[in-house]
């Protein structure tokens, strides 16, 4: 339940700033490092703060570890696309 709406959200944000990026004509590996940028936000702050708040073994602290677990292959995925669209 969480994680579907992570890797749209990932694809989303990713795709939408290469658009952006795009149009603002920048280089392939500027556009690149905008957009992972734009999709992987530094969401460890919000564990930090889930776990501190919530208690390390509540089902908040847990379902933001989930993000960072669906961020990284789907990041590896992107870097990949963006290899393809060069």
């Amino acid at each position: 339940m969480i994680a579907i709406p992570l890797i749209l959200y990932f694809l989303l944000i990713f795709f939408i700033s290469y658009f952006f990026a795009s149009k603002l004509k920048q280089s392939h590996s500027i556009k690149t490092a905008i957009s992972l940028t734009a999709a992987s936000n530094n969401f460890e702050l919000a564990i930090a703060v889930a776990i501190g708040v919530f208690g390390i073994s509540s089902k908040v602290a847990f379902a933001t570890i989930i993000r960072p677990i669906v961020e990284v292959p789907i990041m590896l995925l992107l870097v990949n696309v963006s290899k393809k669209m060069i």
